[in-house]
């Protein structure tokens, strides 16, 4: 029934997806889900949490992290800007239906919050295995710089993909963004 809730939120909108559209997708009776959930709400509450269990167990090692800078560290930033983005686009994403219920339901921002937590952990860790390497300016405190990163980049999708707004062209602030975390935290970095 999770997997199939994912997908309808995903796919169509937390707001437009029901309890017996999760049912009647999960081949099963409206009350078979009820006697495992309260609500929808409650449907989703327990896929952000799954979600941050997984977030935790996941481990980043040295070696993934080289793979990321690769041999142009500059190059690397502005793909991953632009692969995430274009799989946001192109494919239905719990991620954003979260981002979207996250400013008006507390308990939904809670969670997420974990799931923030984790990744702004992994983004300190990418960005303090760069200064070790000498890809990342050492000057820069890795946390804020993570901190800083993942709430622009966040925001960035919110405004582009959640409730995209006119007169921003994507790509132009695809680029515009790369270039402003390239500059923090890779430039002059020898």
């Amino acid at each position: 029934m999770l997997a199939v809730a994912k997908d309808l939120f995903s796919r169509n909108g937390y707001e437009a997806t029901s309890v017996q559209d999760v049912a009647t997708a999960a081949s099963v009776a409206v009350g078979t889900v009820y006697h495992h959930f309260s609500d929808k709400r409650a449907i989703l509450l327990d896929l952000v949490g799954a979600w941050g269990d997984r977030a935790l167990t996941e481990r980043r090692s040295e070696v993934a992290y080289q793979t990321f800078f690769g041999d142009d560290p500059r190059a690397a930033v502005h793909r991953w800007l632009r692969g995430s983005y274009d799989r946001l686009r192109k494919e239905p994403s719990l991620y954003l239906v979260i981002l979207s219920l996250a400013g008006r339901d507390e308990e939904v921002r809670e969670r997420y919050h974990r799931i923030e937590q984790v990744a702004i952990e992994r983004l300190c860790a990418l960005i303090e295995f760069g200064q070790a390497q000498g890809l990342a300016r050492a000057n820069i405190d890795a946390g804020a710089a993570s901190f800083l990163i993942h709430h622009a980049i966040d925001m960035a999708a919110t405004q582009l993909l959640v409730r995209p707004t006119t007169g921003s062209d994507p790509d132009r602030v695809l680029a515009a963004l790369g270039d402003m975390i390239c500059r923090y935290v890779l430039e002059d970095a020898k």
